[in-house]
């Protein structure tokens, strides 16, 4: 792999978090299979792997296309920005040969689209009272080198043999979920489909998200806690100003991440970045970054959002009203 790859590499932002639960998916497909039939070895290069592929128009696009190598000629298309808002391209997987591993993001096949793991995560005490009515049952088969027309087959996924729902309270279009109990513990997951869509306004995201109305409580920490994992949040307490910013988030103005993140520099930082997370009344955790130049991103999508300059200016300062330093 060149040096240029591995440059572009160590520039996608991954949470840690996200990692673990999907390494925590192989861990239980290798549990469900039967000895004899388990490739460790496939396994084993699926979780040391380095990227992680998130909703069909990023990670593969940076390192893919930057680097000029050539895709298949269904591959990738960029994201697209017209006068009614952004679109985001369906999920079309390049080919990918010689020494490019790719270790993906949870994904599930369901209704001729893809969904993939998700930023939100329930509380597991609580996911059986989200179970809508079963759509069917995953088949696996999707690895790193599987190609496009695996990706055409109903329920082929990524992780293993699993149970699917749709999710109560939300569009099955948008977000479907995975739920196992195994020796009484249980194992339950979001997917959500955030490719072939067109987003004008922050509603096309940030409401099928149902955080209007239902927030619970909500957190947040800096960015060198969430790169390495650390659970040290500090609450947000003023609920009057939680409702304000999750109204704004509906009217938000969305951007291109390119034409966002060009003009930012280096803003992975602590005194630019802030991971808030807000739980809904359901068990639904929603993360978010909110950067201090005024831009809020939804998990893995190139995409992020303005609000009024005033509530977000309450909301970052809520942000930073504990002390924070090490």
């Amino acid at each position: 792999m060149s040096n240029n790859i591995k440059q572009e590499m160590d520039k996608i932002e991954i949470p840690n978090e996200l990692h673990e639960r999907s390494k925590m998916g192989v861990q239980k497909a290798k549990l469900e299979m039967p000895h004899k039939t388990r490739n460790w070895s496939k396994a084993l290069m699926l979780v040391a792997s380095i990227i992680i592929v998130f909703g069909g128009y990023g990670v593969y696009k940076d390192y893919l296309q930057k680097e000029q190598i050539p895709t298949s000629s269904n591959g990738n298309t960029s994201i697209v920005v017209k006068d009614e808002g952004i679109t985001i391209p369906a999920f079309v997987l390049p080919e990918v040969s010689g020494n490019i591993k790719v270790d993906m993001v949870g994904l599930i096949v369901y209704n001729g689209k893809i969904y993939t793991q998700t930023a939100t995560e329930m509380d597991p005490t609580m996911a059986r009272n989200m179970l809508g009515v079963k759509l069917g049952t995953t088949k696996g088969g999707i690895d790193e080198w599987s190609k496009q027309d695996k990706y055409a087959t109903e329920f082929t996924s990524n992780i293993g043999e699993t149970d699917v729902y749709a999710v109560k309270g939300y569009d099955k279009d948008f977000r479907i979920m995975s739920y196992t109990e195994i020796g009484g513990e249980v194992f339950s997951e979001y997917y959500e489909c955030l490719n072939g869509i067109t987003i004008a306004s922050g509603e096309d995201m940030f409401g099928k998200l149902n955080i209007n109305g239902n927030i619970h409580n909500a957190k947040y920490r800096i960015h060198s806690d969430w790169d390495y994992s650390v659970e040290r949040f500090f609450p947000i307490e003023d609920m009057d100003l939680l409702k304000d910013f999750a109204e704004a988030l509906n009217h938000a103005i969305p951007y291109s991440r390119e034409s966002v993140e060009e003009k930012l520099g280096d803003f992975r930082n602590d005194e630019n970045y802030r991971q808030m997370i807000i739980q809904l009344n359901d068990g639904s955790k929603v993360s978010m970054v909110l950067l201090k130049d005024g831009y809020i991103r939804y998990g893995s999508a190139d995409v992020y959002f303005t609000i009024d300059s005033g509530i977000f200016k309450k909301i970052w300062d809520a942000l930073n009203t504990h002390n924070i330093s090490k």
